[in-house]
């Protein structure tokens, strides 16, 4: 286990937890018109579906189509992308979150025997086996941790997957220069943790990430300009591969 510092790791596991147990699709995916238990299961579900199929396809326009072999869903919270990658064909997806009001949530409405949903309470992932992820996925969820935090668990899934395994995951750069962007940067931390409910939001630059990749070993393939960060937020969608031995 490592002994360095948390960082933030049991404010996140309080935020997710209060979320998972308040409104925990419409806390997945922040549709305006969804708060207060707006989102059907089903309807839910199939924006991972369609998802994963987005990136499925983007993956093999890169020659990088994965084995369907494990997948493993990082802050899988009700369990939307792990529904998508079971409806893919991947023969195991771990799903993996640390809350467990949010774990139960997923194992009420994802049916697929395919997914096995786990608690991962620290930011080594010991929960997963090393070396056995085909792919490793996560989107909307890093950017909701500090930094430092974000980039403990990256450099995990590359422990993770298998030797020239796929790492794909999502991760907002800066605020945009629009209004809302400009607000974002000037506004105390309290007032936007009151206004987004205590789900934070956390950039890293890309030459950042790019250096972050290489020194856990992997390769970038891509970095695609990416909107699920929202209209505040520039944000990229890495495609990266781990080393192969």
């Amino acid at each position: 286990m490592s002994t360095e510092p948390d960082a933030g790791i049991d404010e996140v596991s309080r935020t997710w937890t209060r979320l998972g147990r308040e409104d925990p699709l419409w806390a997945v995916l922040t549709d305006k018109d969804k708060e207060g238990g707006g989102w059907a299961p089903a309807d839910f579900l199939a924006t991972g579906a369609t998802e994963i199929a987005t990136l499925l396809a983007r993956l093999g326009e890169l020659g990088a189509d994965p084995a369907r072999g494990r997948a493993v869903d990082f802050g899988c919270g009700a369990g939307r992308l792990s529904h998508g990658l079971a409806t893919a064909g991947f023969g195991e997806v771990i799903g993996l979150d640390i809350s467990p009001t949010m774990l139960e949530k997923a194992r009420e409405i994802v049916e697929a025997p395919a997914c096995d949903f786990r608690l991962a309470t620290g930011p080594d992932l010991a929960v997963v086996e090393p070396g056995s992820a085909d792919l490793v996925y996560t989107c909307r969820v890093l950017q909701h941790m500090p930094s430092e935090l974000a980039h403990r668990y990256v450099r995990a899934f590359y422990r993770i997957a298998k030797p020239g395994g796929l790492v794909v995951f999502q991760l907002p750069t800066a605020p945009r220069w629009n209004a809302a962007g400009v607000a974002l940067r000037v506004l105390p931390r309290p007032v936007l943790r009151r206004l987004r409910r205590g789900m934070e939001m956390h950039g890293t630059t890309e030459a950042d990430v790019r250096a972050l990749v290489r020194s856990a070993g992997g390769e970038v393939l891509a970095a695609d300009p990416d909107t699920s960060a929202g209209d505040r937020w520039d944000s990229r969608l890495y495609v990266t591969r781990a080393a192969a031995q």
